[in-house]
Order: structure tokens, then sequence, then C-alpha cells
């Protein structure tokens, strides 16, 4: 009678880097399977936006290629919860104003392809003059770093 060492071969999968993390957990084992699974049911309440899980922000986070972005969200997540107004985003990433109005714009199509729906991971909301204000709730930035972390930046 074999066992199951003697019949393990290794094969070579090619794997979407988007999907690396979840191979990882997946091989790591049930205890690990059990952790992450509990952490991806958590749902958290983003103010204007609906609702957000682990999954979601690492989905997001594998996903998102835009690297003006990606420096908002980094720069909301690690400042979290003080808000940060557009023009000061516009000065942290050093893009263009209309540059990153457009690509702020491509977070809305991105979310909407991977969830369904227009959802941010951050609140925005407008000050008097018309001016975005942008913030994260501290859940979703911890969140949010964290799967930075494993991606390596």
């Amino acid at each position: 009678m074999s066992t199951h060492q003697d019949t393990d071969e290794i094969f070579m999968v090619p794997v979407p880097r988007s999907q690396l993390g979840a191979v990882y957990r997946v091989l790591a084992g049930p205890a690990a399977e059990q952790g992450a699974l509990a952490r991806e049911e958590e749902t958290i309440e983003v103010p204007g936006q609906g609702s957000w899980t682990a999954s979601m922000v690492g989905r997001l986070e594998a996903d998102l290629e835009i690297p003006a972005i990606r420096a908002l969200i980094t720069l909301l997540a690690q400042r979290a919860p003080v808000p940060l107004t557009f023009q000061e985003a516009v000065e942290a990433t050093g893009e263009e104003t209309r540059l990153l109005r457009a690509q702020v714009g491509s977070l809305t199509k991105t979310t909407k392809r991977l969830f369904g729906s227009p959802t941010w991971p951050m609140s925005v909301r407008y000050g008097e003059a018309g001016e975005a204000v942008y913030s994260m709730i501290p859940r979703i930035a911890e969140l949010w770093l964290e799967a930075i972390g494993r991606r390596g930046g």
C-alpha cells in the first residue's frame, strides 16, 4: 500500500500574481485557512461606500496597478482616520491635478469590475468649496497595509 508521500509529485503551475497569496494560504494548511476565512468573513462598513471585507481589500490591492491611486490609498491608510484633501493628495502623489482626477475615476471603474459596484475603501466628502476630502477607517487601513506588506510594497 502506498502512502500519500510516495505519490506527491511536484507540479509547476502558472499562477497570476493577484492569486499567489490565496495559493500560499491554501498550501499553508487547514489552520491557516481557518484564520484567513474567519478574517474574510469580517464585514467593515465604509461610510458612504458600503461593506468591505478583508478579501475585497486584498483583491483590490492585488489588482490595482495605478501608482498614484496606490499611493493615495496607502497614504490614507498610514494616516487613518485623519482626512486628506484632494490638493494634499496631488502634492503627496506628485501627480498633476487633472491626471489624478482621471485616475481617481479609474478606481471607480476598477472596483465596479472587481466587485460589481463602484465602491471605494475610503470615504469621500466634499468641502464647502467643492474640494474632495478623503478618509479611511482604521480597520480598512490596517487591512490595506497588511496587503501591501504581503506583496512587498
